[in-house]
């Protein structure tokens, strides 16, 4: 029989072999996945290290300070922790908010004059006072220290603290514009039947913390004026009004420290209402509030006379200067936002600051009553010149 013979490999049977251009082509696919994805990797690792950079505060760390009125520097303080603990990086900086409580004039002074660090501590980024009293004073002595327009942190009315008894018998009953006659006519309170009281004997206090006096001034400009617009320096200049300021001056009684505080004690402790050299004192709710919430019976009364409400506004005055660093100015503007968050605001609130958060519960003082009619904020000039009527003609910075 024939048989085939059958070529081939050592096996006899013939193997196909793959195309080396298909291996080529593969193996350039894979590295070019491998340079993509590590290329990914590089730009991740990149975007890390300045994230992390950033959050390191790359520029170092530095604090920003901030002057403020007594009253309002305890929980500004509070805030600050908070916005610290937020870790805030302004222009590469870690932040540090410093706020410390300073004496009005004592500031004024200084920002107009020369900051003395030793004594006043490092110049701050921005001063919160009690009232735009200061604003004015600031802004008419040295505008270029002013750093746009003050905008306000929180509000507080200015209200009559009278003892109980007075203020059961006056409350609805007295407007702005009486004030100056009532106080210096003799047995005036007769006109609410209380033949034996004497006259209104309104303390006028010259002292810290005394905005009070001047913003009740103002109050009592507008009505004399009878305005209903921004008081000008015309209104504030004219004879009615420096007549009627200087009737709620002669024969003030006096208050022990010069505060508003000071005269509302005399008043809440005195034995016998009618006979307390003290009747009644101009002064911002939030002190009233924070003097009284505590009593559990009705020693003083807060009076709301008629006419224009005036208001303790807490202007936030951002300052300018060469001792004011960009990344101060940006950061005391990052502060004063997250400090006006409504979370933040209601720290305020609970020491009976008026602001956008809920008041805390009446007292048997002070009820937040809503002020229906707010004083239009006069004009700087105005302000400037009722402030020399009520503190005298030398008032104002420091020459």
């Amino acid at each position: 029989m024939a048989h085939h013979r059958v070529t081939g490999g050592g096996n006899g049977i013939r193997q196909r072999g793959v195309s080396r251009g298909l291996v080529f082509a593969l193996l350039a696919i894979v590295l070019i996945a491998a340079v993509i994805v590590a290329w990914q990797q590089l730009g991740d690792h990149l975007d890390e290290q300045a994230d992390s950079a950033a959050a390191a505060c790359v520029e170092g760390p530095a604090t920003v300070d901030v002057v403020a009125d007594a009253d309002v520097a305890p929980a500004l303080i509070e805030i600050a922790r908070a916005f610290g603990a937020s870790k805030p990086v302004v222009r590469d900086h870690c932040i540090t908010i410093a706020v410390r409580a300073g004496d009005a004039k004592t500031t004024l002074d200084a920002l107009t004059g020369i900051w003395d660090t030793g004594s006043m501590g490092a110049f701050p980024a921005a001063w919160v006072p009690q009232s735009s009293v200061w604003a004015a004073e600031l802004t008419q002595a040295k505008p270029s220290t002013v750093e746009g327009n003050p905008s306000s942190l929180v509000t507080s009315p200015v209200v009559l603290a009278t003892s109980a008894e007075l203020g059961g018998t006056i409350d609805g009953k007295i407007d702005w514009g009486q004030v100056p006659t009532l106080q210096q006519r003799d047995g005036s309170l007769r006109d609410f039947d209380l033949s034996d009281w004497g006259s209104l004997r309104m303390a006028m206090p010259l002292g810290a913390q005394s905005d009070a006096s001047s913003l009740a001034a103002q109050a009592v400009a507008m009505r004399v004026m009878r305005t209903s617009s921004s008081l000008t320096n015309d209104d504030a200049s004219s004879s009615r009004v420096s007549s009627s300021v200087a009737a709620m001056l002669e024969g003030a009684p006096q208050s022990p420290d010069g505060t508003p505080v000071g005269a509302a004690t005399v008043m809440r402790d005195a034995d016998d209402a009618r006979t307390s050299p003290i009747h009644a004192v101009p002064i911002t709710e939030q002190q009233l509030y924070k003097l009284t919430r505590e009593d559990s019976t009705a020693r003083l009364a807060e009076i709301v006379p008629t006419g224009p409400t005036p208001l303790a506004d807490y202007p936030i005055i951002r300052l300018s200067g060469d001792q004011v660093p960009p990344v101060a100015s940006a950061a005391v503007a990052e502060f004063f936002s997250f400090a006006q968050d409504q979370k933040h605001l209601s720290l305020l609130a609970s020491q009976g600051f008026r602001g956008n958060a809920p008041l805390p519960p009446a007292t048997k003082t002070v009820s937040f009553p809503i002020t229906r009619e707010p004083m239009p904020q006069p004009e700087n000039s105005a302000i400037v010149t009722i402030n020399k009527l009520v503190y005298g003609s030398d008032f104002g910075p420091a020459s």
